[in-house]
C-alpha cells in the first residue's frame, strides 16, 4: 500500500504543477519512480481518480480544519497528501489504522518539518463534517456532486434541473470495442471469449461492442495488439457513421491525431478513396502514424497544418470534412475529472472563439454536395447549438441535415438534426454531433 500511497500523491501533485491530466501524471510518476509493482500501480490509479473526481468538497473540508489558515498556502506535496488523507477518511471507506499508516507514510516521505502546518488538521479532519444546511442549491449541487461551482450555475442556465442533475451525476462510463475489420472479422471476438471477455453489441452502430464486466487485460491480448480491435467510446464511433465516408470519397480529416477516426473512417471505406488527415502537433502526428500502421490503414496521408489558420488547409476541397476540434471536455469529466478543475467560464469563450475559426477554414474545404461533421466531447452550448447556428448565419450556402444513425438526443432549440449524448443516459462520453451539407449550386 505504501508504495500506491507514494504513487498516488507525487501523481496528483503532478496534476497541479504542471496541470496535467491524470493519466500523464500516472505514467510520468510510474516512471519516475520505477514502479513496478501492478498492483500498487492500479490501486494508485484508483486513488488519484477517486480524489479527483471530489477535489472541491475535499478542499472544502481540509479549509475547514486548517482555518484561519488555507490549503492554498501550503506545500504542493502537503496539499496532494491532504487531499488523499481526507478522501480515504470521509468517501475510501478506509479505517483508522490505514489513514493513522497513511499520516506516518508521508512523515516519512515529506518529512515531519513539511508536514508541520498540517498536523493539526490532520486530527480534525475526521471529525468535519459538510455544513449542508448553510449552502446554497447551486452549491448544495456543486459539493454534492463534485463540481465546480461556477460549472452547476452555468448549466443551470442551458437546461432545466433534472437535465442538470443528469448532466453532474457521477456515472461509471462503459468501455468499448471496435471490431477493426481492415484487419478481422467479428468472429475475432470468440478468441476473447475464450479468455473470459464478454461483449454486447451496440445498437445502430456497426462493429461496435459494449465491454461486459472488467476491461482490464483487454489491451494486453494478442488481438488488441495486432490492431484487430480498439477501444473507442460509442460516441466517437458515432462520428465516423454519421460521415459515412463512401470507398471513392476524398476525406479531409481536420484535429485528426492520434487517428482513432481516421482508422474509422478507413475502415469505412474498405483502404479506398483517399484520407488526408491534418493536425498543427508533429509530436501527436506520430502517435498518428503508430496507430494508424497498427490498425492496417493504407489510404490516408497525415499533413502537419494548422486548421485554425486561414490558407493553412490543403487547397484541395472534399467530399468529406470530419472536423472534432479541441474543446472544454466537459462530457468527459467522468473519465478525466482533473479537466473539472483547469478550465472556467472564460475557457467555453475561448474555445468556442477557436472552434469559430477552424469550423469557418474547414467549410471552404467542402466540394458542392459534400458535408461537414462537426462534434466535441462537450455539452456546452456555446461549444455546440449556439456555433452551429451562428455558423449557419454565416454561410448560407450549408444546410444543417439529419445526423444518422440515431442513438443519442435531439439538439437544443431548431437544431433537432444534431444529436447530443449523455454519460448518465446513453452510458458514453457528453457529445454532440452535427451534419452540414453544402449547397451543390
Amino acid at each position: 500500500m505504501n508504495d500506491a500511497w507514494t504513487v498516488a500523491i507525487e501523481a496528483l501533485s503532478w496534476v497541479e504543477l504542471r496541470r496535467m491530466n491524470e493519466d500523464s501524471a500516472l505514467s510520468r510518476t510510474i516512471n519516475q519512480l520505477k514502479v513496478e509493482d501492478g498492483d500498487a500501480v492500479d490501486e494508485a490509479k484508483s486513488l488519484v481518480f477517486d480524489v479527483l473526481k471530489r477535489r472541491n468538497t475535499l478542499d472544502y473540508l481540509i479549509d475547514e480544519a486548517l482555518a484561519p489558515d488555507e490549503l492554498s498556502l501550503l506545500d504542493v506535496g502537503v496539499r496532494s497528501f491532504l487531499r488523499l488523507y481526507t478522501y480515504m477518511t470521509h468517501y475510501g471507506g478506509s479505517s483508522l489504522q490505514q489513514v493513522n499508516d497513511l499520516a506516518e507514510h508521508v512523515r516519512g516521505l515529506l518529512g515531519s518539518k513539511r508536514l508541520g502546518p498540517a498536523e493539526e488538521a490532520i486530527e480534525i479532519i475526521p471529525h468535519i463534517r459538510l455544513p449542508w444546511d448553510t449552502f446554497t442549491p447551486t452549491e448544495e449541487l456543486a459539493y454534492r456532486y463534485f463540481h465546480p461551482v461556477w460549472y452547476v450555475e452555468y448549466l443551470q442556465g442551458c437546461f432545466d434541473a433534472q437535465k442538470v442533475v443528469e448532466i453532474i451525476e457521477p456515472v461509471e462510463t462503459p468501455k468499448y470495442i471496435r471490431v477493426n475489420t481492415l484487419k478481422a472479422d467479428e468472429g475475432v471476438l470468440d478468441a476473447l471469449h475464450g479468455l473470459g471477455f464478454r461483449f454486447a453489441k451496440v445498437p445502430g452502430l456497426r462493429y461496435t461492442y459494449r465491454v461486459l464486466d472488467s476491461p482490464e487485460g483487454l489491451v494486453d491480448t494478442a488481438p488488441y495488439r495486432e490492431g484487430k480491435l480498439i477501444l473507442q467510446d460509442k460516441a466517437s464511433v458515432l462520428v465516423g457513421e454519421v460521415a459515412s465516408p463512401k470507398p471513392t470519397d476524398l476525406v479531409l480529416d481536420i484535429c485528426a491525431a492520434p487517428g482513432v477516426k481516421t482508422s474509422h473512417l478507413a475502415q469505412l471505406m474498405g483502404n479506398r478513396g483517399r484520407i488526408v488527415s491534418v493536425d498543427y502537433d508533429e509530436r501527436m502526428l506520430d502517435s498518428w502514424r503508430r496507430l494508424t500502421e497498427k490498425m492496417g490503414v493504407s489510404n490516408a496521408e497525415p499533413v502537419l497544418a494548422d486548421a485554425a489558420e486561414p490558407g493553412e488547409l490543403p487547397t484541395e476541397t472534399a467530399d468529406i470534412v470530419v472536423l472534432d476540434p479541441p474543446c472544454t471536455g466537459t462530457g468527459t469529466f467522468n473519465e478525466s475529472p482533473s479537466g473539472k478543475w483547469r478550465i472556467n467560464r472564460n475557457s467555453i469563450r475561448r474555445m468556442a472563439h477557436l472552434q469559430g475559426r477552424l469550423l469557418a477554414n474547414s467549410a471552404a474545404h467542402v466540394v458542392g454536395g459534400g458535408a461537414l461533421i462537426y462534434s466535441t466531447c462537450s455539452v456546452t452550448v456555446e461549444e455546440n447549438e449556439a456555433l452551429i447556428t451562428e455558423f449557419l448565419d454565416r454561410h448560407p450556402s450549408f444546410a444543417l441535415e439529419e445526423a444518422t444513425p440515431r442513438i443519442g438526443e435531439p439538439g437544443l432549440g431548431h437544431l433537432a438534426e444534431a444529436q447530443r449524448l449523455y454519460p448518465s443516459l446513453h452510458g458514453c462520453q457528453g457529445f454532440f454531433v452535427a451534419k452540414l451539407v453544402k449547397n451543390v449550386s
